[in-house]
């Protein structure tokens, strides 16, 4: 039986040391994986010195985002069109803004995974680690090494599963705080069931057992994430949203998160392998992350916006394909928000979170333009994928 091949994939700002990447090669080799290709698509910088390190262990791919000509040429090649071209790798605020779509930065991964024919691909993200952190009493704490690769494909080969994800342990992406109207920031940004959690927890999430808790879901997460491109029929593409507000441009979340619906309406599953790997989300673990840290201001409100960003087509795209019936009731979210926007922008002396509920209007108006380019790239990968079957 031929072998199948797999590839690596990160998203990242910069390379400027070994570490995730190092690690998950030498956890793939420790396990007896081979890894066929390391695809790095990045903003910025990578390390010539440390990229040739990971070149001794398979070859590596770096793609800069805005320098389109690779993906471009391979697209144009198998005979896709300018116009669907640009629906699918379009990055119209890099030269001005230095910002790219989360969810056209994966594609461009995703893009080349399968212009390549690799049979899997695995993401994982740049405050990533292959282990368990499974002990955490102050600053006594203790990891597990898993098998990443052979945890995901286990299941990766069931009949229709598209993706392989789970959560993380670690901190939560949000440190403990509690202020006036927390809930109703919350509420506004479609939060609420965090806020228990949020007001009331500061220990990291700990776990020494893996597969306790498999099941189907539709919540895929990119820093932790593998892919059947063998079940191509079933896949879609990430999408996500940007927003100019105040001249100044802000990416939406949730490209992974939107993934899992546009799974399941192609007739694919997502399951949730309960792998828990160590998310170093503040980068400087084991220091308790303290919210009035200004790194950490910043980290959350660049959250709150994104979730601002991305919750009228969230909203939608849950409403059209069937997943839920809820109306979103947005006068009254609008209105928490600003109470609890005041009031974050008065606890942190950051008049920075007073921009959320211009945003959060700015976002549902511009929802039939994202809903527009949403299609333009569902019917560009649809040709796609016609086009590189031919390939396959």
């Amino acid at each position: 039986m031929k072998r199948k091949k797999i590839a690596l994939a990160i998203f990242t700002r910069n390379i400027k040391e070994k570490s995730p990447i190092q690690d998950f090669l030498d956890n793939a080799k420790k396990y007896n994986h081979h890894i066929d290709h390391l695809i790095i698509v990045y903003n910025d910088y990578v390390d010539k010195h440390i990229i040739d390190s990971y070149k001794t262990y398979c070859p590596v791919t770096a793609i800069q985002l805005g320098n389109k000509f690779f993906i471009h040429q391979s697209l144009k090649e198998i005979g896709i069109s300018e116009r669907d071209i640009n629906a699918i790798i379009n990055t119209p605020n890099l030269k001005k803004f230095d910002l790219v779509p989360y969810g056209t930065a994966r594609n461009h991964a995703l893009l080349t995974a399968l212009y390549y024919g690799f049979d899997y691909l695995f993401f994982f993200d740049s405050d990533v680690y292959p282990k368990l952190l499974t002990d955490f009493c102050e600053n006594d704490f203790h990891f597990k090494e898993i098998d990443f690769i052979g945890s995901h494909l286990k299941y990766l080969k069931q009949k229709n599963v598209v993706v392989t994800t789970s959560d993380y342990s670690g901190y939560y992406i949000i440190p403990k705080m509690n202020f006036p109207y927390l809930m109703e920031l919350l509420r506004g940004l479609q939060k609420e069931d965090s806020y228990q959690y949020i007001s009331t927890v500061d220990a990291p999430v700990t776990r020494n057992v893996t597969e306790d808790n498999v099941f189907d879901t539709r919540k895929a997460l990119g820093g932790n994430m593998a892919i059947d491109l063998n079940k191509f029929s079933l896949l879609p593409p990430f999408f996500s949203s940007t927003l100019i507000i105040n001249d100044q441009c802000f990416l939406g979340r949730g490209e992974d998160t939107l993934f899992g619906p546009l799974i399941y309406n192609n007739g694919g599953r997502c399951v949730d392998i309960d792998l828990l790997l160590f998310h170093n989300c503040f980068g400087d673990f084991p220091n308790k992350p303290t919210i009035n840290l200004q790194k950490n201001v910043d980290r959350f409100f660049y959250a709150c916006m994104g979730w601002i960003i991305r919750n009228p087509f969230f909203n939608w795209l849950h409403k059209e394909y069937g997943i839920t019936t809820e109306e979103i009731d947005t006068d009254n979210r609008l209105a928490s928000l600003k109470l609890g926007a005041k009031s974050a922008a008065k606890y942190f002396g950051d008049n920075r979170f007073l921009m959320l509920p211009d945003a959060f209007v700015a976002a549902y108006n511009k929802l039939p333009e994202e809903i527009e380019k949403f299609h333009n790239l569902m019917n560009a990968w649809k040709t796609m994928k016609t086009k590189l079957a031919v390939r396959r």
